[in-house]
C-alpha cells in the first residue's frame, strides 16, 4: 500500500503542497502530520527570535537525529539509511509540489 500524507508548507509567500510518503508500516498518518507541524512550527519560531546561519541550523538538526537514532530500539544503521532515503523522496516531492503565490509579494 503506497501511504501519502498531504502537507503544505509556507515559504518566503509561497505555499508549497506536496505529498510525503508514509512508511507502509505507518501506525497514526495524522500523528505523523501532527508531529511535523509541530517541529515545524516550533522551530521556525525560535528562527525568528535568534536567527543561525544555514551552516549552524543543519549541524542542529543533525545533532537532534542523532539522538534520536541512538535513542530508539532500531539498528543504527537501518535507521540512517530509511532516514536518508525519506529525506531524499521528501526534498525531491516538496521541488516538485504545488506552488501558489501568497499575498501581493
Amino acid at each position: 500500500m503506497n501511504k501519502k500524507l498531504p502537507f503544505s508548507i509556507i515559504h518566503k509567500n509561497i505555499n508549497i503542497d506536496f505529498n510525503f510518503q508514509l512508511h507502509d508500516k505507518t501506525t497514526d498518518m495524522k500523528n505523523v502530520g501532527y508531529l511535523a507541524s509541530v517541529l515545524i512550527n516550533k522551530l521556525d519560531d525560535e528562527l525568528k527570535k535568534n536567527p543561525p546561519s544555514e551552516g549552524d541550523l543543519i549541524q542542529a538538526l543533525a545533532l537532534f537525529i542523532a539522538t534520536r537514532v541512538v535513542t530508539n530500539s532500531f539498528d543504527d544503521a537501518k535507521i540512517l539509511d530509511f532516514f536518508s532515503s525519506v529525506l531524499e523522496k521528501t526534498i525531491s516531492e516538496i521541488r516538485k509540489g504545488k506552488k501558489t503565490k501568497i499575498g501581493n509579494c
